[in-house]
């Protein structure tokens, strides 16, 4: 019977090490979690789906300075395309339509 269940031996050594009273709590631990998931399985369904409170609206709509936010844009990408980089890009663009 043993030789049906590969490696019982090892584990059956292996749990002897193992308390009832650590196994009690771990069985403890699990009983919680299902009691858990069955409450919230519970809630949801009387709830509608409407388990977590919607998020509330701000009542104030923020105001936007266009100008400072476009003197933002320029100042942040001032350094990243440079004209030789364009160069690089348009005569890439042409290879490839010459490739069709």
């Amino acid at each position: 019977m043993v030789n049906n269940i590969p490696h019982a031996l090892e584990y059956l050594a292996e749990s002897s090490g193992i308390s009832i009273e650590a196994v009690q709590e771990d069985q403890e631990e699990e009983i919680e979690s299902y009691m858990s998931a069955i409450d919230i399985e519970a809630c949801e369904t009387k709830c509608e789906g409407h388990y977590l409170r919607k998020p509330s609206k701000p009542d104030k709509k923020m105001k936007v300075d266009h100008a400072q936010l476009k003197g933002n844009l320029k100042k942040a990408s001032e350094h990243i395309i440079v004209s030789g980089t364009q160069t690089e890009y348009r005569r890439w663009a042409l290879t490839c339509l010459f490739q069709l």
